[in-house]
């Protein structure tokens, strides 16, 4: 189970909004990283994403995890997010019209569809509307993937076991 993640922006409150607004939950300030942003779902999993300034960087320290100010990226990142929304795919695509990023319904090798919510045009977040959210709940389990795998099909995202 996942409780929270981290993902980094260029303009936090922007992206923290439109997170809150998906989620129908709350953002608000997150201090412990200055210029952060916390996202609460509201769900009984105190599910949260916390949006970092996209130069903050996660340090070791001998004190624990401490942060830095690092490089912006300057494009696409190679992670992403999938998370669930009570809202409808056309709902998500407003949400991401308004904010000017891309936003597109996608098949995840006809093993489960998502919105894909470009936030900032480059960070990805898979949203998952509740009828997509029961096909992933079904469909993604150890016993189906192995299933796969054994059958040399064609993975989610294209890729070839």
């Amino acid at each position: 189970m996942l409780f929270h993640a981290s993902i980094p922006a260029r303009e936090v409150g922007k992206v923290a909004s439109a997170l809150a607004e998906i989620w129908q939950g709350e953002a608000m300030p997150f201090p412990p990283v200055p210029g952060a942003q916390v996202v609460f779902a509201g769900d009984e999993r105190a599910t949260t994403i916390e949006v970092y300034p996209d130069d903050r960087t996660l340090e070791p320290s001998p004190a624990g995890v401490a942060v830095g100010t690092g490089r912006p990226s300057r494009g696409f990142v190679g992670d992403h997010l999938a998370i669930a929304s009570a809202l409808s795919a056309e709902e998500i695509a407003d949400i991401g019209a308004r904010h000017g990023w891309r936003v597109q319904v996608a098949d995840r090798g006809g093993v489960f569809g998502v919105v894909e919510l470009w936030l900032e045009n480059r960070y990805m977040i898979e949203v998952l509307t509740p009828e997509m959210q029961r096909d992933y709940m079904t469909r993604v389990t150890p016993a189906n993937w192995r299933a796969m795998l054994g059958g040399g099909l064609a993975a989610p995202g294209g890729l070839r076991a």
